[in-house]
């Protein structure tokens, strides 16, 4: 058998491993090493070299640095704002004008403004002020809890800048593109991406109209409402968890706010100082940007600035720098993710993998069903790992190759591996987004998850006569 086709096997194994056992990170390993002993021959000792030496080489590449710190920082500065008070300060203004469960519903999508940096942190800062307005209000905590999880993990999804999911989405996009020998600007597919994440779209417009019309949320919820409550769960989050400081800090809504407003005002200023001498205009500038030298030039500022602005509020620099290593740490997953993800795919690229998908497979692949297939292995695969990062990771270097040996548009089977798998952390009961939105909320997971799936199986039949459709047209 030639390593070509040796090649697609790897990947496919790690896929068929991470969705039985749901640890991905074994499942990447045991490929990386694979892949090494097969480049060595059959030789194990030679080959556990070479797959670290795939790893270091990857690893150590300059814009994968900015990427995994841009990741690390990004964590941080999020807990870091836990600190500051911002998040009872929101709380205790909305409760001033919020009469409605609409109206509480709706605080959501507005605290998303301020708190779109991450999904968990989104999640926590919005559950907050959500929770205790729908009590006030005696509103429904599972809409609450649908709302939440698509604004914690959807929504963020489709923001072009200053999240975490931007920075890695890159890395993943970045990596695949080097390996199919494109040289282009992967947040310029990233941007042109984002129209095509369906799934997405979809979800977002139905949590607005069961906000708006309820759209037989309540004949859904009732199925579950004499089952057996079941709150408990092997997966809690660590940012669950409130130091003492936290639960005193002072309300300060503008604790919140400032800090975002540095973070985009940063962002959009060093994409437009790395790129302005690339193009004419300011948005010439940003397409051309020197985009992971700019996401983290601007968490490093953000950083430094909120750090002083919080100091001169006389909160201890202890608890700034706990907060920042222990958010920084809650990155760690899927940064070891991605990492190991940057190995693989370099091993397989040597074992002629993008030679093989060029030659072989490419030329007999129906191209108007390569969005739609793509998009429906990342819904089970994402499901049953209950990771939209693992997914990305996992998908984007076979989707990519496959993309430009059939000449499919790239944004659109981009699109089709992100929308795949968003379903993971949003409708699985292993994905963190809906543990962490049902923890938060008070509604047992798998009541949550069930509440979910009726309107996740529509996103998902809307989205595959999309990707369909979209084959035709772009």
């Amino acid at each position: 058998m030639n390593q070509g086709l040796i090649s697609l096997f790897i990947p496919i194994i790690v896929i068929i491993l991470s969705m039985i056992t749901k640890r991905i990170i074994a499942a990447l390993v045991i490929g990386i090493l694979t892949g090494g002993i097969l480049l060595a021959g059959g030789n194990i000792i030679n080959g556990c070299i070479l797959a670290v030496e795939h790893l270091v080489k990857t690893a150590a590449n300059k814009e994968n640095v900015y990427i995994i710190m841009f990741l690390f920082l990004f964590g941080a500065f999020g807990e870091i704002m836990k600190l500051s008070g911002g998040i009872k300060g929101f709380s205790e203004l909305a409760n001033k004008y919020v009469k409605t469960e609409k109206g509480a519903l709706g605080t959501v999508w507005l605290v998303t403004i301020f708190t779109f940096i991450d999904c968990c942190f989104h999640g926590i800062a919005a559950g907050t002020v959500g929770k205790a307005l729908i009590e006030k209000v005696k509103g429904s905590k599972d809409k609450l809890a649908v709302v939440l999880n698509v604004t914690s993990c959807l929504l963020i999804i489709l923001i072009p800048f200053g999240t975490t999911y931007v920075g890695y989405i890159i890395g993943v996009i970045n990596s695949s593109l080097n390996k199919s020998g494109l040289r282009t600007s992967p947040y310029s597919l990233y941007l042109k991406s984002i129209p095509f994440n369906f799934y997405a779209i979809t979800m977002i417009l139905i949590s607005i109209g069961i906000i708006l019309f309820n759209l037989k949320f309540n004949d859904i919820v009732s199925k579950y409402n004499n089952e057996k409550e079941n709150k408990e769960s092997d997966h809690g989050h660590e940012a669950h968890e409130q130091c003492e400081f936290e639960e005193k800090a002072p309300p300060r809504p503008f604790n919140l706010i400032i800090p975002l407003v540095i973070l985009i005002a940063a962002t959009f200023f060093f994409f437009w100082y790395t790129g302005k001498g690339k193009d004419q205009g300011f948005m010439g500038a940003i397409i051309n940007a020197e985009f992971e030298k700019s996401i983290l030039l601007s968490g490093v500022v953000s950083v430094i600035i909120t750090t002083i602005f919080y100091l001169i509020q006389k909160i201890p620099m202890e608890e700034i720098e706990s907060h920042f290593l222990s958010g920084g740490n809650e990155m760690m997953p899927p940064i070891i993710v991605l990492t190991l993800s940057w190995g693989l795919s370099s091993i397989i690229e040597d074992l002629g993998f993008v030679k093989f998908i060029t030659n072989s497979i490419g030329p007999r692949v129906p191209a108007i069903f390569i969005p739609v297939v793509i998009f429906l292995i990342g819904c089970a695969v994402s499901y049953f790992m209950g990771s939209a990062w693992g997914t990305w990771a996992l998908l984007m270097p076979i989707a990519i190759p496959i993309a430009v040996t059939t000449k499919m548009d790239l944004p659109l089977v981009i699109g089709a591996v992100l929308a795949g798998g968003s379903l993971g952390d949003n409708a699985s009961p292993l994905g963190e987004t809906a543990i962490l939105s049902s923890t938060i909320t008070d509604v047992p997971l798998m009541k949550h998850v069930k509440t979910m799936l009726p309107y996740s199986i529509a996103s998902i039949i809307v989205s595959s006569i999309l990707f369909i459709v979209f084959s035709f047209v772009v």
